[in-house]
């Protein structure tokens, strides 16, 4: 059972506060892309600030989350979150990945027809006493503590922090060294390809899928979060993905939309993003994509009926749905794998002996 603390916001949330809030917003939107912003990018922070005052206190909570994280004292990093979507969250610095660069669907965070609350997750390197007395000092009010349990009321929004967790202890012994950390570094991706020790790299211990896949590919940052989702997925279809990527030609099926949404997986569906945005395609809103998916997920086939009309002129569409959405995971999510895999690859490859007895000591649990 992995222990959490939940903490609701008490910080006072005035017009004032909120327009300082927005410029934050703002100037982190700067920041982050710099001479790179583009009308796009602007659109996508104000539809995505809108959308968020929809939501009654939304606003609120996520400039709670913001102050946390810039506030700390320890090493916060996101976790078991679908945030990484968001242009805000990463502007703010709550999140670590490029949402446009990676075509993250803003949607899988929250649905922009039907806007609702949405928690997002810290993990720290602190211990639960450690971020609750550093909390405290902030001024801010813990709400209430459950462990290992997921309950969050409509009508209480709380930020779910999970103590001395593993990879966070690890990274945070880091931190200086990672500000600045690259996402093109080849001899990074080096170390990725080689197949003799990819121990301590992030989701690579040794025999894993993962590994069998890194060995074959030639990647680039975008092509590991494909690389580590068609690892992950126990479906056999899946796992021909670096094959096509890298050598095996595939044959379209499909209408040339729908190839489109498919072509950046090689024809596979493994993202609950390419779910929804091929519901999109046959009518669906952003809500109802969401059903959909969670219908295929759950497997409940006495309501596969009730979907499969819509597909009516994609033939064979709907299988492929039922066959591989089903076990599609969030692109938001599985980016935030990808990054760590290649963050604790550049530690490895930049620090070894730093990096290797710190791995070591992070495994038992020890002070470091």
């Amino acid at each position: 059972m992995i222990e959490c603390i939940r903490f609701h916001s008490v910080l006072p949330f005035d017009e004032n506060v909120k327009e300082e809030f927005i410029s934050e917003i703002w100037v982190g939107t700067i920041d982050r892309w710099r001479e790179n912003i583009t009308p796009d990018i602007e659109a996508r922070i104000e539809k995505e600030i809108a959308t968020f005052e929809q939501v009654d206190g939304y606003m609120e909570y996520l400039y709670f989350v913001w102050r946390v994280t810039y506030d700390s004292g320890y090493y916060l990093m996101p976790y078991r979150t679908l945030a990484h979507a968001s242009a805000v969250c990463y502007a703010l610095g709550i999140t670590e990945v490029d949402p446009i660069r990676l075509g993250l669907d803003f949607n899988r965070f929250m649905q922009t027809d039907k806007p609702r609350f949405t928690e997002i997750g810290l993990a720290t390197n602190a211990t639960k006493s450690q971020i609750q007395t550093e909390i405290m000092n902030l001024e801010f009010d813990e709400d209430r503590e459950r462990l290992g349990e997921r309950e969050l009321n409509d009508d209480a929004p709380a930020l779910i922090i999970y103590p001395s967790q593993r990879t966070a202890q690890l990274l945070g012994y880091f931190s200086d060294k990672l500000e600045y950390m690259p996402f093109d570094d080849q001899a990074t991706f080096r170390t990725l390809l080689r197949s003799d020790d990819l121990t301590g790299v992030y989701g690579c211990n040794p025999n894993t899928v993962l590994q069998e896949y890194l060995q074959q590919a030639k990647p680039q940052f975008e092509d590991l979060i494909p690389l580590c989702t068609a690892s992950i997925i126990d479906y056999p279809t899946n796992h021909i993905y670096t094959s096509r990527k890298y050598g095996l030609a595939w044959e379209p099926r499909f209408a040339p939309d729908v190839e489109a949404i498919l072509s950046e997986t090689c024809g596979d569906i493994l993202y609950n993003e390419q779910v929804y945005a091929i519901a999109k395609l046959v009518g669906y809103t952003p809500s109802e994509a969401e059903g959909l998916r969670k219908v295929l997920t759950a497997r409940k086939k006495q309501e596969y009926n009730n979907h499969r009309r819509q597909f009516s002129k994609h033939k064979g569409l709907f299988r492929k749905l039922i066959n591989e959405g089903s076990w599609s995971f969030p692109k938001a999510v599985m980016a935030e794998f990808a990054r760590l895999v290649y963050t604790t690859a550049y530690l490895k490859t930049h620090f070894p002996e730093e990096f290797a007895k710190t791995a070591l000591c992070v495994a038992a649990r020890d002070d470091f």
